[in-house]
This record gives structure tokens, sequence and C-alpha cells, in this order.
């Protein structure tokens, strides 16, 4: 049996064999410790394995044996536990000072079950029984962590130990989200730490403490980005083993897309200029609310409007995009996205499409482009009040404004969304009737369900080239992440390229706001 499809074995009988164990060991440590033994076992006598039919009976036969081992080695552990002088620390300090870095070391790497106990009775001098209280697990159990801390640190002195490529090169991920309710993982991973550890888990199960030397962090200083990354189902976790548990478009992936989606990306583009161009005159007639706006806002306003239609209106429809529910119940998808040469999630023309509602289901759409330093829907996330004072403005119905709703009107002119004039306020963004917005989605109903045509071929193509980079158990979810990647694939990339060729330019603060509308029902 080769060792890929050993791996593949190994990794569907993980939990049984986990369950095995704990029910055999009176505790989580042991029964990780045994699994582990077990499984380090399998790999050495791979070769004995004559085909994938045989491996089930095989390894259990190993765990049987390795089991047999274990109960003897306990037995000796348990009996020396009442003969060792634990006060002796000549067993763990080297006696060469040149090798107290070494001990320092795999200090670093000692998981934190037993590096409390280390630390308690050698540094800090506790009693056994002191250490029992402060542990909240019985004596025997505290002596046992020291003779094992103490195994380890021996074999790991001896050792060598490399770090790997993160440790000098950390990677630096974007963690992104898309869905129907709340993002609870907004600043989850702005410390490198927890980037690196979800980079280094991508296509290898990991241990804490091989994490720790691939990305050249201590354990201690680690461990709770571990804990916090695994509650929030990030990471997975099989045994000690760590792997993670969403898609990353890595860097790699982003340069073959970049690659390959060149033409799709140049016909979309030219599609937008081509109807944008040939509309304006028969758009600026229908006469909503901003119809006169400067011809760098229009073209904005366009480009946006055309590229939801296709995308999210006429293309999520057709291909009927399910979102799978996280462990909070909130229906939607995370992933995250390396920042590099190639990446597209750190290009200034990143954006975000959102909109928000008052009672009367008159809305606030925004196909947010950071063109003007930011996305003006931060401004609206999660603020009824906010919503609620703009489209009041848009309707002009301002007469029963409080003194709150005119101090967050104020903000929203400092700000330039609203204007003021002798004879009021004035939202600074098109307002369309539900009637003039039907009207415009006709006058592009050709050209955006052309660019859904070039956007669908597109994803097509994504999913693809995902499918050779993401590890085997993520491969379900190709078809969903490229449809995400089609923001940035079909929206942002065909935008960087008008804006290149200038029929998109920079916004001025005096003109309309290009990457917002309002709808009033």
């Amino acid at each position: 049996m080769d060792r890929h499809e050993l791996d593949d074995k190994i990794e569907k009988i993980t939990k049984t064999l986990f369950s095995y164990c704990a029910a055999r060991t009176p505790n989580q440590f042991e029964a990780e410790d045994l699994a582990q033994d077990i499984l380090i076992e399998v790999y050495k006598s791979a070769e004995k394995i004559r085909s994938a039919d045989t491996f089930y009976g095989f390894m259990w036969a190993v765990a049987g044996n390795v089991y047999k081992q274990w109960l003897r080695k306990r037995a000796k552990v348990q009996d020396c536990e009442l003969i060792e002088n634990l006060s002796d620390e000549s067993e763990l300090l080297p006696e060469d000072d040149s090798e107290v870095h070494l001990l320092r070391r795999e200090l670093s790497l000692l998981s934190e079950k037993y590096r409390k106990a280390v630390i308690l009775y050698y540094i800090e001098n506790k009693a056994c029984s002191e250490i029992s209280t402060y542990l909240k697990i019985s004596e025997g159990m505290v002596k046992y962590l020291l003779f094992k801390s103490r195994q380890i640190l021996k074999e790991g002195v001896n050792m060598e130990r490399t770090y790997g490529q993160q440790s000098y090169a950390p990677k630096e991920l974007t963690l992104l989200f898309w869905g129907n309710g709340t993002n609870r993982y907004y600043n989850l991973c702005d410390s490198k730490i927890s980037q690196n550890i979800l980079f280094a888990c991508y296509n290898d199960n990991l241990t804490a403490e091989q994490i720790s030397l691939e990305i050249g962090v201590a354990l201690p200083y680690m461990e709770d980005k571990l804990s916090e990354l695994y509650e929030y189902d990030l990471l997975k976790k099989d045994g000690n083993r760590y792997s993670t548990n969403i898609v990353i478009f890595t860097d790699d992936f982003s340069k073959e897309v970049n690659v390959k989606t060149a033409e799709l990306r140049e016909r979309i583009a030219v599609l937008l200029t081509d109807s944008i161009s040939r509309q304006e005159t028969a758009v600026r007639n229908i006469g909503f609310y901003g119809a006169d706006m400067g011809g760098n806002s229009f073209a904005w306003q366009m480009v946006g409007f055309i590229l939801y239609r296709a995308v999210i209106d006429i293309l999520q429809n057709k291909i009927k995009v399910i979102y799978p529910k996280d462990k909070f119940g909130t229906e939607c998808f995370v992933w995250a996205a390396e920042k590099g040469e190639h990446s597209a999630w750190e290009s200034q023309f990143g954006f975000g499409i959102s909109n928000v509602v008052n009672d009367n289901g008159d809305y606030i759409q925004f196909m947010d482009f950071p063109i003007n330093g930011e996305m003006v829907h931060h401004y609206f996330f999660n603020r009824q009040t906010a919503t609620n004072v703009f489209l009041n403005i848009a309707k002009r119905n301002t007469a029963h404004f409080s003194e709150n709703d005119l101090a967050v009107a104020a903000d929203m002119v400092r700000k330039g969304y609203v204007f003021s004039k002798e004879n009021g306020l004035f939202v600074n963004a098109p307002v369309l009737t539900k009637e003039q917005h039907q009207m415009l989605k006709e006058m592009f109903s050709e050209s955006a369900m052309r660019i859904a045509y070039e956007a669908e071929a597109l994803m097509e193509t994504v999913t693809g080239i995902l499918k050779n980079h993401v590890p085997s158990y993520l491969k379900r979810l190709a078809k969903d992440m490229a449809y995400l990647r089609l923001f940035e694939d079909a929206i942002s990339a065909p935008v960087s390229i008008l804006c290149d060729r200038k029929f998109l330019l920079p916004h001025h603060g005096e003109e309309v706001l290009p990457t917002t509308y309002v709808i009033l029902k």
C-alpha cells in the first residue's frame, strides 16, 4: 500500500481509534498518547500491509499489541511513582550549561498538560499535593505527568529540530465571510499566529508541537489561538492532530486563476463598456433622482448595477447556492485568502455587497468599492437609526426628525453621504422608485445575461483549478468557493481593467456616491 492510500485509510479510522483508546485509558491525555503510539507503529510497519483490504485487520492487530505494551509500561510507571525521588533535578536539567538552551527549546514545545506540572514543580518548587489541588487532578496523575514530562524532555533534547519555512517567512491571510447573518469571524484572524496556524495545517495534519516548529512560535504563545480556531470550527481535530477546516485561496492558486481566466475577465469588461455607453441616454431619460449625475459617478453606478444583476440576481439564482450553517446556526461561507503577489483580496478593488432595509421595505443597495478610502456600507452596518434617517431623507420625509436624527444626519453631511441645501437635506446617491428600478433592469437585461454566461464559464474554470489546490476533504466545497471567487474574478477584476483604461476614474468628494443607490418601495 502506498503512503497516500495509507494516509487516507488512517484519516478515516482516526475517530474510531481514539474511541478505542478512550475506552481503555483513564483520561483524555493518556488516550491521545496511546492513539499516537498506535499510529506511529502502523506507519513504521506500513510495508507489511499487502493491500488495502488487509489494512483494518492489520491496524487492529497493531493496536492490540501496542495497548498490551502500554499496560505493562503503565504498571512500571505506577511502581516508580512510589519510590522515585521527584526532587532530583539532575534527571531534568542537563549537566552541561551549554545545553540549557536545548532544554528551553523543548520546554517551549511541551504541551500545556505537561508544561504546567513541570513549571509548578521545578520552577515554583510546589509539592505534588499542592499541584494536585491547583490543577484539580489526583496526586498520582501529577506524578505521572512529571514522569512523562522528563521522558519527553530527555528525548527531545537529543533530537535535531528543524523550524519550518513559516518561522522566517510568515504568511498573511485575510478571513472572509459571506452569509445571511452576523459575521462572528471579523477579528478572529487579526494576529499572524492565527493566520499561520491555519496555513500550516492546510495540507498537513499536524500536532501542536509540529505547528509550533513550523511557524516558529512557542506553544505557550499559540495554545489560546489553537483553542479559539478550534472553537470556531476553523480547525478540526483528529486525535491530537489539527487540520484546517476552511478553504484557503493560496497565492499559487490565485496565480493560476489569473492566467487561465484572463480572456473571460476581458470579455466582461468589454461588455460593460459597450452596454453602458450605448444605454446612457436612455438611462438618464428614466428621470430618477440623481439621473443627472456626472459622467464618472454614472459609469461607476451602472457598472455596479449591471454586475449585481449578472452575478447575484441571475447567476446565483440559476446555480442555487445553498449556504451551509456554521456551528452558531448562521447560514454562511467562511474562507481565507493569502495576501500575496497574485492575491485578489489585497487589491484596492476588493469590495463588499450589502443592503440595509427599513420597516417599509425601502432599502439602500451597496456595490461597494473602497475608491474613496472606505466602504460606505460599513457605516450603516447594524445601525438601524442611520438606515432610517438616510431613507427618510431620500423620501424627503424629515419633518418628524428628533434631535438624535438630526445629529445622525449632520454626521452623514460631514462624511459626504448627505448634503444640505437651503431647501433641505438630500442624499448624495441615486434614488429610484420600484417602477424606475424595474425599467433599469429591463434596459440592461441582455448585457446582464451575457455577463452572467461569461461568469458561469469563469466559475467552471475556477472550480477545476481549485480542486487541485485544496485538501481532499474540502473538494466538496470547490464549486461554492468558485462562485465566491466571482466577487473577484467577475466583478473586481473587470473593474480593475476599466480603471486602467480610464473608463472608471477616481471618485471626488463633490460627486454623487458611486457605490450606493436607494430603492423606494
